[in-house]
């Protein structure tokens, strides 16, 4: 199947440029803040249950998401340009793969860290590293590799965990990845069933699915191969990739902002110092007046 390369239309690059300050707004967030806060909730589940830690758990999360992202930003939005450089939409399944694992990413780190207390939240760690720790295992064993040392910190967790009260049932699997999506999508104040239907539709992207050809481009003339049945080519449909874009974009800040307040990390503050470096770091028509115009608002007004 031949792919056309066509050329982004200007109102649609200029979403995806306010989307990429937003990928790289995250990147710079996630890389700054590594570790809780004294005092903060996740600090509090950290002590509980020393064996492991909610914090990493959470950032790796989030970490996966804005691996992906960037990866898209990088192509669409690249920091550094020549003169005429066009952007053009070629290919559609490698994008819709970056959005699914950073959809995945990020819903598995609002699973943690919208725990409504920090109980839920504690057992809802051991349930991750188990469910991390079997998945390893059978891994190593398909690879024909020993399994000691992974059985032996399983059961070291194990140890840990029943010393501890209220943990939940001894659960070696997460919740489906449905569930942790649409879960999310509340959080983020989304459509859970649009959201599924995103992370279903990314997903038959990423998977080779006959229908994710029709559903995600605009189709340019079939060949007829064989009678009735044809080969079709196209380029990704802008209005449907931006649209599943800004809602993986949204579910990652949401993740983001969560994982701030519980490491007890001011989000508005700390959102606002890496908007600025990303925004810095983004070429810009006036030469940058107002990106420095905003930064200076934000020193005068000590926000």
């Amino acid at each position: 199947m031949n792919e056309q390369s066509v050329p982004v239309d200007d109102a649609t690059m200029q979403r995806w440029t306010e989307l990429a300050l937003s990928i790289r707004t995250a990147v710079h967030t996630v890389a700054n803040v590594a570790i809780p806060l004294k005092g903060s909730a996740f600090a509090m589940v950290d002590d509980l249950f020393p064996a492991e830690s909610v914090s990493q758990w959470a950032r790796e999360g989030l970490r996966s998401s804005v691996d992906h992202l960037i990866m898209w930003a990088n192509h669409a939005v690249p920091l550094q340009l020549f003169d005429g450089q066009v952007v053009t939409h070629q290919g559609f399944r490698w994008s819709f793969t970056l959005m699914r694992s950073a959809i995945e990413g990020a819903s598995q780190s609002l699973w943690l860290s919208r725990s409504p207390d920090p109980g839920v939240c504690l057992a809802r760690l051991i349930r991750m590293v188990r469910h991390d720790l079997r998945e390893e295992r059978l891994a190593c064993i398909a690879l024909g590799r020993n399994v000691t040392l992974i059985e032996e910190r399983a059961t070291r967790h194990e140890t840990a965990a029943q010393s501890l009260t209220g943990h939940g049932t001894a659960v070696s699997s997460l919740p489906s990845m449905i569930d942790l999506v649409r879960l999310a999508a509340e959080a983020a104040s989304l459509d859970p069933a649009q959201q599924e239907a995103n992370w279903r539709i990314c997903s038959a992207a990423a998977h080779g699915k006959d229908w994710a050809i029709r559903e995600l481009q605009v189709l340019g003339n079939p060949v007829e191969w064989r009678p009735g049945q044809f080969h079709l080519s196209g380029h990704p449909d802008p209005q449907k990739l931006t649209r599943i874009l800004e809602d993986a974009v949204t579910l990652l800040s949401a993740g983001v902002i969560e994982y701030l307040v519980k490491s007890g990390v001011n989000p508005i503050k700390e959102s606002r110092r890496s908007m600025l470096k990303a925004a810095r770091e983004t070429p810009q028509k006036d030469g940058g007046i107002h990106v420095e115009y905003v930064a200076l608002r934000f020193e005068t007004d000590n926000i």
